[in-house]
């Protein structure tokens, strides 16, 4: 009797847990969770892509646009010979069927007051040192590409090949005016009044405009005393 009195009373332990629907609702939450977390994820990458590309896209335009500024500032009076021997003008847009636009350059700038060193002045009357190094440089558009020519000759042999780097891709048309004495004109050089054409004139002023599918048209206008 004693014994049954001192007994603890024996308590009994439910156990509990998930029944099958909280355990398919809780799936299902979380799985909606990760798909919002995966979709946010998402478009952050693709815009950040999108971001980029473009910014890339900019960045080769305006590379392009650079190149070619560069290269009308340094234009000098140094005509050459073609593959044949003939004379070509020092500066030439559209010339007997020939690039859009060629030229000869100088590989080095020297500046004084905005001017550009060519062959009228002298690197004394600077106080600058000019190489002297010169380039013939064309451009085209091909296949939507606008390219750069480089030839590492002046004067032509047959063999002369130049080498070709595609400034800017997407290009829609690439068109060259250029400023005589008083009128614009889609031709360098042009015949005086007495027929005759001197291959070592300059333009007084550069009216350049390309189109681009992306950024439609672009123009930049160079004058001669900038030049």
């Amino acid at each position: 009797m004693s014994a049954s009195l001192n007994a603890k009373p024996v308590t009994r332990r439910l156990q509990s847990g998930f029944t099958l629907l909280e355990l398919l609702i809780a799936v299902a939450i979380f799985a909606l969770i990760g798909l919002a977390g995966y979709k946010l994820l998402n478009s952050v990458i693709r815009t950040y892509e999108h971001t980029r590309d473009r910014s890339d896209s900019f960045s080769q335009l305006q590379t392009a646009v650079s190149v070619i500024e560069q290269d009308l500032k340094q234009l000098t009076r140094r005509s050459i010979r073609d593959e044949l021997g003939d004379p070509l003008p020092a500066f030439s847009v559209n010339f007997r069927g020939g690039l859009p636009l060629e030229f000869t350059r100088t590989g080095s700038w020297s500046m004084m007051a905005g001017k550009a060193l060519d062959d009228t002045s002298s690197a004394a009357d600077t106080g600058n040192t000019n190489t002297g190094v010169k380039q013939r440089i064309g451009y085209r558009l091909q296949d939507g590409e606008l390219q750069r020519l480089v030839w590492l000759v002046l004067d032509r042999a047959q063999d002369s090949k130049p080498q070709v780097q595609v400034l800017l891709k997407d290009v829609t048309d690439f068109s060259v005016r250029l400023l005589g004495e008083s009128e614009w004109q889609a031709f360098w050089p042009v015949e005086n009044q007495q027929g005759q054409i001197d291959f070592r004139t300059l333009p007084r002023g550069i009216d350049l405009s390309f189109g681009h599918k992306k950024y439609g048209r672009i123009q930049r206008i160079f004058a001669r005393e900038g030049i």
